[in-house]
């Protein structure tokens, strides 16, 4: 993947949340991590394939690739509890984060119609690029509700490559965050990360 327009404006919109909330989870000096980062991320994201114009998910990859090339950095490695309050606050306490959950609704015709067609295109994209997701629609009981049954994680594969997929939980345990900053009741009783077949991710509108 090129540093192109995408992975450029990731890194500018989450640098200082990131250097901001680094004590979290390290004494190491947060501009010195964060300068080294910055190169490191930019090694990630050229090992990356090329994602399709319109994958869902290309924001997923390079907030992994981000969140890795600050740990990587590291000079003592963090437990995961630490790693999971840092990418939290990083990503929360974040203004572009809160406008970017926000906005729209998931919870219309329109919008889980084209979270279908995403899934069904999800299968050929993964077959293609081993750094995306292979996911299944679900409708649910009404409108309201829905599911996505994650059956290939992109992230994962690309900690794996990095050798710290111990560091994976973090990211999933932040579906819950974003489910409750846009307003949606979050569950699942799977993660791909800890072993289970599948992610399976239901997704409930609070009324």
């Amino acid at each position: 993947m090129k540093i192109g327009l995408m992975p450029q404006t990731m890194w500018l919109c989450f640098r200082s949340s990131f250097a901001r909330e680094l004590n979290r989870m390290s004494k190491d000096n947060p501009r010195e991590v964060m300068a080294k980062a910055r190169k490191r991320y930019k090694e990630i994201i050229t090992t990356i394939p090329e994602f399709e114009k319109g994958d869902p998910l290309l924001i997923n990859i390079l907030s992994a690739a981000m969140l890795s090339s600050v740990y990587l950095e590291l000079a003592e490695k963090p437990n995961l509890e630490q790693v999971t309050d840092f990418y939290h606050h990083a990503m929360t306490n974040n203004k572009v984060m809160k406008c970017f959950l926000k906005r729209g609704s998931k919870y219309t015709p329109k919008a889980q119609e084209k979270l279908k067609r995403q899934g069904e295109e999800s299968v050929r994209r993964s077959e293609k690029n081993p750094y995306t997701w292979c996911f299944r629609y679900e409708a649910g009981t009404n409108i309201n509700n829905y599911s996505a049954v994650f059956t290939y994680c992109g992230i994962l594969h690309l900690l794996q490559v990095l050798n710290i997929p111990e560091i994976c939980p973090a990211m999933c345990t932040y579906d819950y965050d974003m489910a409750e900053l846009s307003g949606s009741k979050f569950t699942r009783k799977y993660t791909l990360a800890s072993g289970g077949p599948c992610c399976d991710c239901h997704w409930m509108k609070k009324i």
